[in-house]
């Protein structure tokens, strides 16, 4: 069993950013800036609750923002999935692969992509009814000391999860598997005894650029403010920039990592 090496799969990861930069770097603004820009500029804008709000009411304005966002959300991920095999199709291919053959290939697969998004959101409710409506349901401090339990088993089996499936896009990229199932069932093999190792390294590295996207939206909410207008405009080239720098970085680790991993390791892979 490979054992994963967070030092080489981050090597692996730059490597694959600075190759096709063009090519990856078109896609990336066409399928994971553009779109998110769109969503953050002519998008439903958050409900702010009012001026002494109770929290009741601030969680319903909560609730219907996220209610209102939620069909422009499903699009923008669908759009940057297809970017995103795409993508992963150039850097995975062995052979000279154009740009139009990759989209094309991503498009194909966009079932594949929806059924296993399905099946991985199935599976984390269903983890969250087992480990969390009984705490909710018994009530009284037995209920909130289990609901406190089952939420921290909750969280650490979705990072175990994340880890475990992480190759999965670079699955569908590079072996052409159309079956979802066959999918998480190839991406749980390959991840077998490093669920925890690429959980870590993904996290450190989102960790890392979200700080980073923090940062800058903090700077332009303090230059253009929040509103509407130019502060929503300034926003929301941040907000997209951070997408599609976060998304690509997010690619490469994933496609790094099945290079790693994958059986005959790095030396058909990227050729």
């Amino acid at each position: 069993m490979v054992k994963f090496d967070m030092g080489a799969a981050w090597e692996d990861s730059v490597t694959l950013l600075k190759s096709h930069t063009a090519l990856t770097g078109t896609i990336a603004a066409v399928f994971l800036f553009l779109p998110t820009l769109a969503v953050s500029w002519f998008g439903p804008a958050p409900i702010e609750p009012a001026a002494g709000a109770t929290f009741q009411q601030m969680m319903t304005s909560f609730q219907e923002s996220a209610r209102q966002a939620i069909p422009y959300q499903l699009l923008v991920a669908v759009i940057a999935a297809i970017g995103g095999v795409g993508i992963l199709r150039l850097w995975l291919s062995r052979s000279s692969v154009s740009v139009g053959d990759a989209l094309a290939f991503a498009f194909k697969m966009i079932p594949t992509m929806i059924a296993v998004q399905f099946l991985m959101g199935l599976a984390v409710g269903l983890v969250a009814v087992v480990l969390i409506v009984p705490g909710a349901a018994l009530g009284g401090a037995p209920g909130m000391l289990l609901l406190f339990v089952g939420l921290i088993a909750f969280i650490a089996l979705c990072a175990y999860l994340w880890g475990r499936v992480a190759v999965a896009p670079a699955l569908i990229a590079d072996r052409i598997q159309y079956n979802p199932a066959a999918v998480l069932q190839e991406s749980w093999s390959l991840t077998r005894g490093n669920g925890w190792r690429i959980f870590l390294f993904l996290f450190l590295v989102t960790l890392v650029v979200g700080i980073a996207g923090l940062i800058v939206g903090l700077i332009v909410g303090a230059i253009g403010g929040t509103g509407e207008g130019a502060g929503r405009m300034l926003m929301g080239l941040a907000e997209a920039g951070f997408a599609a720098i976060s998304g690509i970085v997010t690619l490469a680790i994933s496609a790094a990592a099945y290079r790693q991993l994958s059986v005959g390791g790095a030396s058909d892979i990227f050729q």
